[in-house]
């Protein structure tokens, strides 16, 4: 079975936008930004927790983290935006065939086969189909690439049972 997917940049943005919350990374972060600026606030209020003191510390801290978070997001998001191109093998042209050793893909960039044993996890929504390599490394195939829904579900089917299969 083979589909060939143009990627864009709204695709790399539509990615980062769903794997923001869903990532186990961010939550670290958040969590480790949090705790560091509840304890700086305690510790420039000598310790004491009054009621108002920690309700101000908690409220403070949770906001900070929050925008301090956001900002980081955004910050990789234009980073990321800046350095992909259709040379890089990111964008555009991806042409990704069904074998019986993997899924192969081709762009302008590169030739690779991902052995069924290399796929992490293969999620399907409503507009990807996401393919995880690794922690990082993902593949798009976007639904707008697929003649009809049917056939978007069967190539996701086929790519997530057989990479289930060898896991």
């Amino acid at each position: 079975m083979k589909i060939e997917a143009h990627i864009t940049k709204k695709d790399l943005i539509n990615l980062s936008c769903y794997f923001f919350s869903r990532s186990r990374g961010t939550w670290i972060y958040f969590m480790v930004l949090f705790l560091g600026m509840f304890v700086f606030f305690s510790y420039k209020d000598g310790f004491t927790f009054s009621i108002k003191s920690t309700l101000i510390g908690v409220v403070s801290s949770f906001i900070g983290a929050l925008v301090a978070t956001l900002i980081a997001w955004l910050w990789n998001l234009g980073y990321i935006l800046l350095m992909s191109n259709s040379k890089s093998g990111v964008l555009g042209k991806h042409e990704y065939v069904i074998t019986e050793e993997g899924l192969s893909e081709s762009t302008e960039a590169n030739e690779a086969l991902i052995k069924w044993s290399g796929i992490d996890d293969v999620k399907i929504n409503k507009n990807y189909i996401l393919v995880r390599v690794n922690q990082y490394l993902f593949h798009m195939l976007p639904r707008r690439s697929f003649s009809s829904l049917a056939k978007y579900e069967e190539f996701g089917n086929i790519l997530s049972s057989r990479a289930s299969g060898n896991a």
